[in-house]
């Protein structure tokens, strides 16, 4: 083993907090905007979850847009100056006058945090060595799992014992602790001004990460009614008191798999490290279809958590090991591309077979849509590399 295979350096721990700083605002804004749409402007919960999608809109048109330009602009640059103007943005929230002015205010805040994202991202995959990837996405994504915990606690919490402004007060001082830490990052690939983005589809999308891509497509369309409906789930089932524990449970079982089974895909692939936890994953969903008591419900949540962390640290290493150097950000785009998609149009198709089969039967064929996308991951890639460790094809 050649080279300088320390994980934890300055540069990784800097990028990781400052991963924690934007995932945390941008859950707290999130979760709470259908309802303080509601309340503010008087609309029904369709108009509300517009406003709460636009923020989404905007973070597709920025991994698409900034993400082929990140070697021109530099990544410190947009991440300072995406955190910039964030922070002014955050502070807007409570003088927007109207639904128009909210969702342009939503889609610029959504520009900013996946502009952010698009380039730390892109930073930590320079940052860690090749030999530890598996390891070091694992741990850089524990901060995603920690503010998914937070974000909506906080959030949730500020609601009924605060008030709105107390929410965008504390999503503010977020993305303003981001902003500070933004200027401690000192390493990356320095900005190349000459640098031509390709013409055509390639200025978008990377070929390479069109198989995993799609991957994490169907699995996160199967994880959208997972997220969107269990609450009402919940009720239905006589078990609300246990669902406002669910994501606890959820995102206890990420920070596990983030802290513990990163290393089985350095040690031994990604096969070792995706296969069992989908089966883990699949078996979740069934019992979240079945299920008959909290404490099955719990327990659901743990399992199906396990492969959502391995599905996103393992599933970014594994676009990135097949990606060349210089196109690490337009991988790692396309990858959160196919996320941010499902997210958009899971729960709608969750909704609609709900009210044909009911929350039971949308989990189960959700399962079903889970064993879709283990079959896919195994055709598209895992047979290339069956029996291989991450030796082999690493870059």
């Amino acid at each position: 083993m050649t080279g300088d295979t320390r994980l934890f350096t300055r540069d990784f721990c800097i990028c990781t907090l400052v991963c924690f700083f934007y995932t945390l605002y941008f859950l707290i804004f999130y979760t709470g905007m259908t309802s303080y749409a509601e309340h503010r402007f008087g609309v029904d919960m369709a108009v509300s979850g517009l406003i709460a999608s636009t923020f989404i809109v905007g973070d597709l048109i920025a991994r698409l847009y900034v993400s082929p330009r990140l070697e021109r602009f530099g990544k410190r640059n947009i991440v300072k100056y995406s955190f910039l103007f964030s922070t002014a943005l955050c502070v807007l929230y409570p003088y927007m006058w109207d639904v128009p002015s909210m969702c342009v205010l939503r889609l610029l805040h959504g520009f900013t945090y996946g502009a952010t994202s698009s380039a730390v991202n892109t930073l930590v995959a320079e940052i860690i060595p090749p030999s530890r990837r598996g390891e070091g996405m694992g741990y850089f994504m524990l901060s995603l799992s920690i503010s998914s915990a937070i974000g909506p606690f906080l959030c949730m919490y500020l609601q009924d014992h605060g008030s709105f402004e107390d929410v965008f007060a504390v999503g503010t001082i977020a993305s303003l602790l981001g902003l500070v830490f933004s200027f401690c990052m000192t390493k990356g690939r320095p900005r190349d001004p000459t640098y031509r983005v390709p013409k055509g589809v390639s200025n978008y999308f990377e070929k390479s990460a069109l198989g995993m891509s799609m991957v994490l497509f169907v699995f996160y369309f199967s994880y959208s009614g997972v997220l969107s409906f269990v609450s009402p789930y919940g009720q239905t089932i006589g078990l609300s008191d246990f669902a406002e524990y669910f994501f606890v449970t959820l995102s206890m079982g990420t920070l596990f798999a983030r802290m513990f089974l990163g290393k089985v895909y350095d040690v031994h692939g990604e096969n070792m490290a995706l296969i069992p936890t989908f089966l883990v994953f699949i078996l979740g969903m069934v019992l979240l279809g079945t299920v008959d008591n909290g404490w099955t419900l719990l327990l659901a949540g743990a399992m199906i958590g396990l492969n959502l962390a391995m599905m996103t640290s393992v599933g970014q290493a594994i676009v990135i090991k097949l990606s060349p150097p210089g196109r690490y950000a337009v991988a790692i785009s396309t990858f959160n591309i196919a996320m941010d998609i499902s997210y958009a149009i899971g729960p709608v198709a969750n909704g609609s077979i709900i009210d044909i089969l009911g929350y039971r039967g949308n989990y189960l064929v959700m399962a079903a849509v889970a064993c879709l996308s283990l079959s896919m991951y195994i055709v598209l890639h895992g047979r290339k590399v069956a029996g291989g460790g991450i030796a082999k094809g690493s870059r």
